[in-house]
């Protein structure tokens, strides 16, 4: 049955405003999910085992991003990056190749470099142990001291490292690591489009959340919150009409903007219009005064435009003044949210120009050891920049507490949301969460990530039909009802 068809009432959005969807896309009502699916134990998100399961035989084992490219430009350039107690150094070598090394001195195990910055070698600064910067050993003060030093057996430890649209991924086990290509499968020709390399942070912040990093995750994988956690979203944002595509281990979801959600009845189109200055969007345009060729002097539509119609033909002008090229991107991309998932931790809300990407990681406590009530969210803002223009700086990275930062209105209202669900996952009488088919990608989250902790390392592609999972009690695929 297609999308838009208009027998269906729940759905009659997607004709009226000639919505579009890419042909493997469903609507939640057409995916069927068993009830084993839709049952998750709270356990996966508080248990410290669960956790320290999740860090040896996930992350451990998994392709990851990093950093970006521009991050590390020069050689000699290097970016820390960590999951869970583990340290890696993505480091630009005089080849301008990128490597990744663990951050180790392989003398005493002192860390070798935090943060960003340059250097002609890695110096450890304990005792002053180098490296070249293709992770070489190059010096040992007082040698003549040591015992069966061999220079070759000394070299750093190598992760994998593959680039992709600008960004730099890490496999910590360069032994078990697909082809990064292969990892991301479809996603690269479907983000093609965007150009996401032409792209550049302006916001680059760490945020330490009280919940467990599935929990974080989770909240930016469905659109039945928006109704309760971001009511201002409502006349702009159809989560109605949202639909829904399992891609290999990935995910994603077509939200329509400038479309008032089918929840609410008789909204005025000034509204839709002005809910826009709301913060959320990565192209928020301007909102006030009205503009005259899309309303009259009663706020009056004027003619057959409708605001979803003259957003649409406003950012291909803005592109087209940037220099930008949108040549490949259908109307739909042009404003609607093309949401996707990067298993199994990173997040886009991608547009025409800009987008927001949260990279979301388990954190550690205190003994570092995976820590299931926290995890770091950092959170970046892309925008294209004028390619007319002279490129503009690194935006510098910062941290900061969500308690106490704003991060505009509608991140604030997750993570003020966030802590709660935490909290709630612990109460005693709580044992198993239970997930809806609009719900549906997070249910492919856990079904992938129960491939990994039974040491399936061959999960470049979905769940086959007829497969079964382990941790969710041998539950079925999830099959079109179509």
């Amino acid at each position: 049955m297609a999308l838009t068809d208009n027998s269906r009432p729940f759905h009659t959005n997607a004709e009226v405003y000639g919505l579009e969807y890419p042909g493997g896309a469903r609507f939640a009502e057409d995916i069927a999910l068993s009830r084993p699916e839709t049952r998750v134990p709270t356990d996966r998100y508080t248990s410290f085992a669960f956790a320290h399961r999740e860090q040896e035989r996930l992350w451990k084992q998994v392709w990851q991003m990093a950093c970006r490219a521009e991050d590390i430009p020069d050689p000699g350039d290097f970016i820390e990056y960590t999951i869970g107690d583990q340290s890696f150094l993505l480091v630009r070598g005089d080849d301008a190749a990128i490597r990744a090394f663990a951050n180790v001195c392989r003398h005493r195990g002192n860390t070798l470099k935090a943060g960003a910055g340059s250097c002609s070698q890695i110096r450890c600064r304990y005792h002053g142990w180098s490296w070249g910067l293709d992770g070489r050993l190059a010096d040992i003060p007082d040698r003549h001291l040591t015992t069966g030093v061999v220079d070759d057996d000394y070299r750093l430890a190598e992760a994998a490292v593959g680039e992709w649209a600008g960004f730099v991924f890490l496999h910590p086990d360069r032994r078990t690591a697909p082809p990064l290509a292969d990892f991301l499968g479809p996603l690269t020709d479907q983000l093609g489009d965007y150009h996401l390399e032409r792209m550049r942070a302006t916001t680059d912040v760490t945020v330490r959340l009280a919940c467990n990093w599935k929990v974080a995750v989770e909240a930016f994988l469905e659109v039945y919150h928006v109704q309760k956690i971001h009511p201002q979203l409502m006349p702009r944002v159809d989560d109605v009409n949202t639909a829904f595509e399992l891609i290999g281990q990935h995910s994603r979801m077509i939200v329509p903007y400038g479309v008032p959600s089918m929840r609410l009845e008789d909204i005025d189109p000034v509204r839709t219009f002005r809910s826009f200055g709301e913060s959320g969007s990565a192209h928020t345009p301007p909102t006030d005064p009205l503009p005259p060729e899309l309303f009259d002097a009663d706020g009056r539509l004027i003619g057959d435009l409708t605001v979803r119609r003259y957003l649409i033909e406003q950012a291909r002008r803005r592109g087209a003044a940037l220099g930008h090229d949108y040549s490949g991107l259908s109307d739909a991309q042009m404003i609607d949210d093309w949401h996707y998932f990067i298993f199994p931790g990173l997040v886009f809300n991608t547009h025409a120009g800009g987008f927001y990407l949260f990279r979301i990681r388990p954190a550690v406590s205190s003994s570092f050891g995976a820590d299931p009530d926290a995890c770091l969210f950092d959170l970046f803002i892309f925008r294209w920049p004028d390619e007319t223009a002279p490129p503009p700086e690194r935006v510098p990275h910062s941290e900061a507490d969500p308690a106490a930062t704003s991060f505009g209105k509608v991140l604030d209202q997750d993570f003020a949301n966030l802590p709660g669900v935490q909290r709630g996952l612990h109460h005693d009488r709580l044992d198993e969460v239970t997930l809806l088919s609009s719900e549906v990608r997070i249910v492919h989250l856990h079904r992938v990530l129960d491939r990994y902790l039974a040491g399936d390392l061959d999960v470049t592609e979905a769940a086959p039909p007829g497969s079964t999972t382990t941790g969710l009690t041998g539950a079925e695929p999830v099959t079109d009802r179509a």
